[in-house]
């Protein structure tokens, strides 16, 4: 392939990156212990050996007045973790920063008293800092560099002072947080004081053959930080040479679907304010915008707009996204889709990468191909079974994958279709090309039943049947309770509303028990088609079990009429209208609501009638995904995975 400009070496002060590729900081895959764990380790040495040419690791806290999590930099024994790190990331070439972090008003102490703040306004997630004194800010900016210090001992490159998304250094920079009259606060002058006194302090700490950057953002926030205030602090801190390289993203706690964008941001959505910020710079340039590929990375960098690119969650879902692309085998990089789905059996996970934040243990590396090949049935082709299968031809087995259907890819071929998720499409596509280049048998228009699958004669099964809608309005609020009405016409299933053209009426109600993104979903679409919609939920608000709520929320409003009922009960369903009523109420304290079309969305019904039928007689069996129980996508493959992991 072509040489890209994004893998050419670039100067970042004293230092030479490798290529200008970063992944830049993120959290939860720091350990929630004092210590780093050999997962954490684990996790930036895959990216260091997939050619990464710098890691910026996660906000970690440089004085004990705020906390983000129990590891600090503060701690002298993060010395001894860095030099393990670097153990594993040296060898590979990618460059090291630490990211120096203070929450200021966000995130209360380690000790859970008030953090220590640059006022007592209320901050952005509700907490009353402690206004700091004059002699409390010096010891800030003395930890700052005795954390700096750490990262020097520790054998990193360089230190990234973080000063964006609201944190202390830039509610020193904002007018609706620092109402200081000392030398702190007051004029421009005074509140850059404290992020270049930082850096002043830092320099000193390490001398000059380690880098360092600042991050910097704008805030959506009317009256927040803004471009132009980014612009002046650039330049400021560029005058007295403080800095080496600058990283700018976009967003704070005001708007967090702007500051860790979902499938419903376009690549490259924090360019037009990012931008805007590094035109001033003269010290290289590292943006970031939901960069998937290195070819939309380096079209970023040939037109100018930048000199390195960020490309975190790209990483999170394959560490060999650029050594797979130097190779030219770019079409083997697993694609990030952007769901944020990221928790796992109570670790950090990612939705399609199964081995993410678990590299000690689940890297593919790992994987040791069997010297007694199986023959290894799947039945059902959605993503769990999908996984399953390549994971299981990755080990050497011959694997039969039976899908009823005449695609693969099952419930996500609809969820793709619903407002802002065509993303998880990408998911399928590469799964079904990996499967078909690993050499696993497709029959597609395959139904099986139980006698077909004993007829294969597989030495393993794995059932992967999904589910499918129940369809019986049954609440968990109230399990006993029928509701008349099911029968009509106008009842619908939300893969209904987003597979058929039909005429929905001018108005609708939703049924929503879930509370993840399919509610909003199946409103977004009918309120785009002109429907008046009504959103009834036993929940406590809209969708509260997914983090794409407030996006779509937004666009509701520019879209049309609707409502929202939280902590009501659908009562019955008529010709032309639902009765409701509040959960707690009487039964007769109904209110009827007009409804030419009914959603109903409750949890799937599990199809596990081959389990059923095979598990009294077999013990090389496995169930995973909905087919086991209906949850979400991470789930589905993470369970394929470690069933066929699991073979023998």
């Amino acid at each position: 392939m072509a040489l890209l400009k994004v893998l050419e070496p670039i100067q970042v002060g004293p230092i030479e990156l490798p290529n200008r590729v970063v992944r830049t900081a993120h959290g939860g895959i720091e350990t929630y212990t004092p210590r780093m764990s050999d997962a954490y380790i684990a996790y930036h040495g895959a990216r260091a050996k997939g050619g990464c040419g710098l890691s910026i690791l996660g906000a970690c806290s440089v004085h004990p007045s705020s906390k983000l999590f129990e590891l600090g930099i503060f701690r002298e024994t993060i010395i001894e973790d860095y030099q393990k790190l670097m153990d594993k990331c040296r060898p590979h070439g990618m460059r090291v920063f630490a990211q120096l972090w203070h929450g200021g008003n966000l995130y209360n102490a380690y000790d859970g008293s008030a953090p220590w703040a640059v006022s007592d306004v209320v901050g952005m997630q509700g907490n009353v800092g402690r206004r700091m004194t004059d002699a409390m800010i010096w010891e800030l900016v003395e930890a700052y560099a005795k954390c700096a210090g750490h990262a020097r001992a520790g054998g990193l490159s360089g230190v990234e002072v973080h000063a964006a998304h609201g944190y202390l250094p830039q509610q020193f920079l904002s007018a609706a947080y620092n109402d200081r009259t000392d030398q702190w606060g007051g004029s421009f002058e005074n509140r850059v004081r404290f992020l270049k006194e930082v850096l002043k302090a830092v320099r000193a700490a390490i001398g000059k053959d380690m880098a360092i950057s600042v991050r910097l953002s704008a805030s959506q926030m009317p009256g927040g930080v803004s471009e132009e205030d980014n612009r002046q602090v650039l330049r400021a801190v560029q005058a007295e040479n403080l800095i080496d390289m600058v990283n700018v993203s976009r967003g704070d706690y005001y708007r967090m679907d702007t500051m860790v964008g979902g499938m419903h941001n376009p690549t490259g959505y924090e360019i037009p304010s990012s931008g805007e910020i590094a035109q001033v710079a003269t010290v290289p340039r590292l943006l970031v915008g939901r960069y998937r590929t290195l070819e939309d990375a380096d079209q970023l960098i040939r037109d100018g707009v930048t000199d390195m690119v960020s490309m975190v969650r790209a990483h999170i879902a394959d560490p060999d996204l650029v050594r797979k692309t130097r190779e030219g085998r770019a079409l083997e990089v697993r694609p990030c889709i952007g769901c944020n789905q990221h928790h796992i059996g109570g670790r950090w996970g990612c939705a399609v990468n199964p081995a993410a934040g678990a590299e000690d243990t689940l890297s593919e590396d790992l994987i040791v191909k069997t010297e007694a090949p199986k023959k290894v049935l799947v039945v059902g082709g959605g993503p769990a079974g999908l996984e399953a299968a390549r994971t299981a031809a990755i080990k050497g087995h011959k694997v039969v994958l039976c899908e009823a259907g005449p695609d693969l890819g099952g419930l996500l071929n609809v969820v793709k279709r619903a407002p802002k998720s065509a993303n998880f499409g990408d998911i399928v596509v590469w799964l079904q090309q990996e499967v078909y280049r690993l050499g696993v048998e497709v029959r597609l228009n395959t139904y099986m039943e139980t006698a077909d699958v004993e007829a294969e004669n597989a030495d393993h099964i794995i059932v992967a049947t999904g589910s499918m809608p129940r369809m019986d309005a049954v609440q968990f609020t109230f399990p006993t309770q029928k509701v008349p009405g099911l029968d009509l016409p106008h009842v619908v299933s939300s893969i209904d509303v987003l597979t058929e053209g039909r005429d929905w009426g001018k108005s609708a109600v939703v049924l929503d028990t879930v509370g993840d993104y399919e509610g909003l979903a199946a409103m977004e679409h009918l309120l785009t088609a002109g429907v008046k919609v009504t959103y009834v939920t036993p929940l406590s608000s809209l969708a509260p079990n997914t983090g794409r709520t407030w996006p779509a929320y937004e666009r509701f409003l520019q879209l049309g009429e609707f409502d929202i009922k939280p902590r009501h009960h659908l009562v019955e369903i008529q010709k032309d209208q639902v009765l409701v009523r509040p959960h707690l109420a009487a039964q007769q304290q109904v209110t009827p609501i007009p409804a030419d079309t009914v959603v109903l969305i409750t949890h799937n019904q599990p199809l596990r009638e081959i389990y059923e039928d095979l598990e009294p007689r077999r013990g090389d069996l496995d169930i995973v995904g909905d087919a086991q129980e209906p949850r979400n996508l991470l789930t589905a493959i993470w369970e394929g995975h470690r069933a066929a992991r699991a073979i023998a």
